[in-house]
């Protein structure tokens, strides 16, 4: 409880807007780090000094060849020769990871957006997420809840409390092999190639039908894949393929898809039992357990569910899986995207320069967030 009243202090002291526009008012001096090209990123820094930031220092990671009236300087020079910055603004996915290993007494500042709405979700909904708090069954699982709050409250990448184990895998919460393993999301089947290669058997469900096709051709002899959707009950819905791991589901899309529930699936198919449920599916993680009552209720599976959709899923998953069972324990995980995961245009010209600073290819961000129940 004491770490709780500690969080909501701290989400106070640092929240994004707050901070911001304390450091416009007193025209507090700040640096931007960027590893774009020179030119994207003067170009940014004017953008941020149009808004009223007092940006001094650009710090490239490779060396610079404008002349600004400000500092344009690269990393080696910034560490060496210049105070550390109390503040470091960064853009992107990969700047901050660079920023937080160079400068780690200052306070790095991802430039996400307005997060008023995370701000007043968490404020509005102290006494569910203080239960939730209260809930986590280890040290681990508490830190990362707090991070996560903090970390999307203040828009500091380095607030966030990242797990190295397997996306949707975390000790004491793997079944055994031979284990029953309901995939929902399948995207591109990564999740569910590991799962086969763990001796599961593995129902995958993917709504998108270009996925879909996509993980059927690659994977057809590792395990069984639906193109079919999950939820609260039987029915149709349209879309519109995209072969991407967003949401594909709009009313004027181009073709149906056809929506089933666990329950009944399990039940069609005759699967003896359901042991481990894993659900990314884009904010409908609820609508499925909604219709995964029954195997919940008679198998008690391990559950791996995406909370971050959803400024109210911490709690809402939660509280659904507990009016299931009450016996349920429940421990939260912060994932990152490894570089496997990421797109390979995304990645393949910021790879090299990656390694030359010395950080694993992989990208650390504000999502991603997993709770188990078990």
């Amino acid at each position: 409880m004491k770490n709780f009243v500690k969080l909501i202090e701290q989400v106070h002291a640092q929240r994004y807007m707050k901070v911001l526009t304390e450091i416009v008012t007193k025209q507090i001096p700040v640096a931007f780090l960027s590893i774009e090209s020179t030119a994207k990123a003067v170009a940014a820094v004017k953008d941020l000094r149009s808004q009223g930031l007092n940006v001094t220092l650009l710090i490239m990671t490779f060396d610079p060849c404008d002349e600004e009236d400000f500092d344009v300087v690269n990393l080696d020079a910034a560490k060496t020769i210049y105070p550390q910055p109390e503040y470091i603004f960064t853009n992107g996915p990969f700047a901050p990871r660079v920023a937080l290993k160079n400068f780690p007494a200052s306070k790095v500042i991802s430039l996400n957006g307005n997060t008023d709405a995370e701000y007043e979700a968490f404020m509005t909904h102290l006494d569910d997420l203080r239960e939730v708090y209260e809930s986590l069954i280890d040290e681990v699982s508490r830190k990362t809840f707090c991070g996560y709050w903090l970390g999307r409250i203040s828009n500091r990448v380095g607030e966030i409390v990242y797990s190295n184990a397997e996306h949707y895998l975390t000790d004491g919460f793997i079944p055994d092999a031979g284990a029953v393993v309901i995939d929902g999301g399948v995207f591109d089947g990564g999740t569910a190639k590991i799962f086969a290669q763990m001796g599961y058997r593995v129902y995958g469900f993917e709504i998108d039908r270009l996925s879909y096709e996509s993980v059927r051709e690659k994977f057809k002899d590792m395990f069984v894949v639906e193109n079919v959707g999950l939820g609260s009950y039987k029915h149709e819905m349209r879309c519109t393929p995209a072969g991407r791991s967003d949401n594909c589901l709009s009313d004027d899309g181009t073709e149906t898809v056809q929506v089933t529930t666990l329950d009944a699936y399990v039940r069609e198919k005759n699967l003896p039992r359901v042991d481990f449920i894993k659900l990314d599916v884009e904010g409908a993680e609820l609508d499925v357990l909604k219709g995964a009552v029954t195997s919940i209720a008679r198998f008690k599976p391990i559950l791996a569910l995406s909370a971050y959709h959803k400024f109210d899923d911490f709690w809402t998953l939660m509280n659904f899986v507990k009016s299931i069972r009450p016996d349920y324990e429940f421990a939260l995980r912060q994932s990152f995207d490894s570089y496997e995961d990421l797109p390979s245009a995304f990645t393949q010209d910021i790879l090299i320069e990656l390694d030359e600073l010395g950080l694993e290819p992989d990208t650390r961000w504000f999502g991603e967030c997993v709770l188990f129940a078990r």
